[in-house]
């Protein structure tokens, strides 16, 4: 059974001693370079973590004389967050230059400089983001929240996506290459230029992909100037991606042993996640925070807190994110994530 620390949200000016309390100095040792894995957000709304709640993880990090910064990758998908110049625009917008702390986008401009890690008895790797191979401690940084593929978004989730190079995310995502609409296509050939794989051709001056050459990169997905080509979601069910994500995520724990440390803010619980317009209304009030050196506990743990708060729409005793997305079984991550000895899903809440 882990522990997992609660600050309930009527004491979140407490947040610094919490901290302290539930051992976040201790995965800090000396000069250590130490990620704080954060997702800081979408233009459009505040679903990110409050700047002034993440301070204070700055500051005891600082004391403890190490070295922190805020990192993310470059998102799978188009968008603000696709490149590492726009990504920096949402994370200046947001405030948290204001931070001791300066913010990298890892993984390279296109997303596409990675490590591949493997975990034992496992035939094929992971691929992350290539700046976590140099990282000495990590702080995984979560808004707790849904998701409409994993049911819900957690630390899990934090560190299986956000810490993946482009290759990882499509790996995650899907089952087959980028696909490609032959009536988008305008046969330009910067896809066919810029694959590395060169796995595109054009035939009938239309772009076409061998699927024995491409490896799933998605790079072509970036560049198409016509956006003709896109990745097809539903080629991955919500279980495999569970699976791939909690694979993923103990591919980045590998690299940290006995140096990671999971803080989730339960805060403004929407049923979709940060990365869209519009996430929705929070399905419960404000809670508070949790932390915990175990990954797997800590979302269990807000999981369950979640379930046992009144909301808008259900009383306590509802699993609110199993009715607000009931093919997406959010359990399959956390018992493919226990499976992998990540951590455990028996907790035990001691309350600030």
């Amino acid at each position: 059974m882990s522990q997992v620390y609660f600050l309930p949200k009527e004491k979140i000016d407490r947040l610094a001693s919490f901290l302290l309390q539930a051992g976040l100095p201790q995965v800090i040792s000396g000069k250590n370079k130490v990620a704080l894995k954060i997702h800081f957000g979408s233009s459009g709304h505040q679903n990110h973590i409050p700047p002034e709640l993440v301070e204070p993880v700055v500051e005891i990090v600082r004391k403890q004389k190490g070295q922190p910064f805020l990192t993310d990758t470059n998102v799978l998908y188009r968008g603000e967050r696709d490149n590492t110049f726009s990504h920096l625009e949402v994370v200046w917008s947001h405030g948290y230059q204001k931070l001791k702390a300066p913010s990298l986008i890892a993984g390279g401009f296109q997303g596409n400089e990675e490590i591949e890690v493997r975990l034992p008895g496992k035939s094929h790797p992971a691929y992350l983001a290539r700046e976590f191979g140099y990282f000495e401690a990590l702080v995984a940084l979560t808004h707790f929240k849904g998701h409409l593929l994993s049911g819900i978004g957690g630390t899990i989730k934090n560190l299986g996506m956000g810490c993946a190079s482009r290759k990882g995310k499509f790996a995650m995502h899907a089952s087959v290459q980028p696909a490609i609409s032959r009536s988008q296509c305008n046969g330009c050939g910067k896809c066919v230029k810029n694959c590395p794989a060169q796995a595109i051709t054009l035939k009938e001056k239309k772009a076409w992909i061998d699927p024995a050459r491409c490896f799933g990169c998605a790079q072509c997905v970036h560049i198409c100037p016509a956006q003709a080509i896109d990745i097809p979601w539903s080629s991955t069910s919500s279980s495999q991606f569970q699976e791939r994500l909690a694979f993923y995520a103990g591919a980045v724990l590998s690299l940290f042993p006995g140096k990671f440390f999971a803080v989730n803010y339960l805060l403004n619980i929407t049923p979709n996640c940060d990365c869209l317009r519009k996430p929705g209304s929070p399905l419960v009030p404000d809670i508070g925070v949790l932390a915990s050196f175990d990954p797997v506990a800590i979302d269990q743990a807000s999981a369950y807190l979640v379930k046992e708060t009144t909301g808008q729409s259900w009383p306590a005793g509802v699993d609110k994110f199993q009715k607000v997305w009931p093919n997406c079984p959010y359990q399959v991550q956390l018992e493919e994530a226990e499976k992998l000895g990540l951590g455990s899903r028996k907790f035990q809440i001691e309350t600030f």
